[in-house]
């Protein structure tokens, strides 16, 4: 696992969306080992409770809020709570997302509807309730979680790939609209992730060819030069170091982390 840095966020105030688990926790974890008070939201009360108990026993610093981000008044009022509590929001993580895969013609307009919702509208909902009080202070570190499937198009997973090419043409605008404010903005793109999500796209595709999970899993395992799929903890210590004062000179990019796919 990767060392932690001391204090690198010492006196920063962290908004993670979606911490309940893979990403999202795994980055609350870093930030709060390294020194920020971290504001962690998600759909799931319960298991982010549980990471909020987390982080307070391995000494880090959080709160938590159920929020879903594809309310524009749930977000708007969490983050009126927490500048009317820290002052500040120094850092945004937009981890909340979903995926559907299935062929094209088969996928519903609702499945459509929730993925854009949840990928797209949930971080213009954030980014937008947070960029002002940003712009204020001149200051800002805003870090996207995108994917490798918003870089090249990934065949049965249109509305997903179409949503994350999207969610990467937010963050390169927004970069260059909001940078003369002191504001970073970057995307990072994994692929093949350990996760819920990864095992949400192996059941669907065991029920497609009739194989197992194992096998299907397997197979998914192989297409990594690597030789493993990637671990939240290889996602999270490129968010935090794109979140920290040392990427300074970094805005507009989304980057992958897919063990050389």
């Amino acid at each position: 696992m990767p060392v932690a840095i001391k204090n690198r966020f010492h006196d920063k105030v962290a908004l993670i969306t979606g911490a309940a688990n893979g990403i999202g926790r795994e980055t609350a974890h870093r930030m709060a080992a390294e020194g920020a008070l971290c504001i962690l939201t998600d759909l799931n009360a319960s298991a982010l409770s549980r990471v909020v108990e987390e982080v307070s026993s391995a000494e880090g610093s959080a709160v938590g809020s159920a929020c879903s981000v594809t309310d524009r008044e749930q977000v708007s009022a969490l983050v009126e709570e927490s500048l009317r509590a820290y002052e500040r929001i120094d850092i945004v993580v937009c981890s909340a997302g979903v995926v559907h895969e299935g062929a094209f013609e088969d996928t519903s307009e609702a499945a459509w509807d929730r993925v854009f919702d949840v990928n797209l509208k949930g971080v213009y909902h954030v980014l937008q309730a947070v960029i002002p009080s940003m712009k204020g202070r001149r200051y800002g570190k805003i870090v996207n979680i995108s994917s490798q499937s918003g870089i090249f198009g990934r065949p049965r997973r249109v509305a997903y790939s179409a949503s994350k090419f999207a969610l990467n043409g937010l963050t390169q605008a927004l970069a260059l609209e909001v940078a003369e404010y002191g504001i970073a903005v970057n995307a990072v793109c994994p692929s093949r992730i350990e996760s819920a999500m990864t095992d949400e796209i192996i059941r669907g595709r065991a029920e497609v060819t009739g194989n197992s999970f194992d096998i299907e899993m397997a197979k998914y395992r192989k297409t990594l030069p690597i030789g493993r799929l990637g671990r939240p903890s290889d996602v999270a210590s490129l968010v935090t170091y794109l979140a920290s004062d040392e990427a300074e000179f970094i805005t507009g990019q989304f980057i992958s982390t897919s063990g050389g796919r």
